[in-house]
């Protein structure tokens, strides 16, 4: 009997988030955007195309199940593409298109900046509008995430009611940026970056964001962006000015 109630606990608490889909949302807060003017810095205009999507395509789940095993303190997945994942730490899928998710988010960014009259994600059909574009290779957005059931098989999530954690979500976001004149397509300023973001997460805290962090490490990457583009900026008008 008593098997059968740890069975059914375990059970509701694995299922309790199939229902539950996770977006990316950006800003993850829009308070901390770096914003270097109130007003239009210059009637410029900024493209982002789709990044170019260069993950791997490797997905691995079936070692969660791992956790059934006695003295097994955990189980885990790792995936190098979450959008195509359906099984998470608390939540069942992750809705997102990182391809154009990340350059609208970085359109967005661009806009708020207060340098450019205008930012827009466009596939290529408004290239011609622009003075500068923003492109972008997706490098990687590896998920893992690990279950804890400390050892205890089916008994280990008793330990989550009275506050042990239930495992922890790793977001990681490897990309590269390159901000070029638009028609002579001069490399202006560029940079990789390499992020990681790391939850903790139990059954009274942090419950459901196991890829929340995408949206936090974005928001790193062009707050970053935003400032390197604004000196490069500054640096080429200053030698414009030295020529003439």
């Amino acid at each position: 009997m008593k098997l059968t109630v740890q069975v059914g606990l375990l059970v509701v608490l694995l299922t309790a988030g199939c229902g539950t889909t996770a977006k990316f949302v950006y800003p993850a807060n829009n308070s901390t955007l770096v914003q270097l003017s109130t007003s239009h810095a210059t009637e410029k205009k900024v493209a982002v195309p789709p990044f170019d999507d260069q993950r791997n395509d490797s997905n691995q789940s079936g070692t969660m199940f791992l956790y059934l095993i006695p003295l097994m303190p955990f189980g885990w997945v790792d995936y190098e593409r979450p959008d195509a994942a359906r099984a998470f730490l608390s939540v069942a899928a992750f809705d997102f298109t990182p391809s154009e998710d990340l350059p609208k988010a970085a359109a967005y960014s661009l806009r708020r900046s207060g340098l450019f009259s205008d930012a827009f994600f466009t596939f290529g059909g408004e290239k011609d509008k622009a003075d500068y574009i923003l492109e972008g290779q997706l490098l990687s957005s590896r998920y893992t995430g690990s279950m804890w059931t400390y050892g205890l098989s089916l008994f280990g999530p008793d330990l989550w009611f009275i506050g042990f954690p239930a495992g922890r979500s790793h977001n990681y976001l490897t990309l590269a940026l390159q901000f070029k004149e638009a028609k002579t397509r001069k490399i202006m300023w560029e940079k990789s970056y390499d992020l990681e973001q790391s939850t903790t997460q139990g059954l009274y805290y942090n419950w459901g964001h196991d890829v929340r962090g995408y949206a936090y490490l974005m928001q790193q990457v062009m707050n970053d962006a935003v400032t390197g583009i604004n000196s490069a900026m500054r640096t080429a008008a200053s030698q414009d000015r030295q020529t003439q």
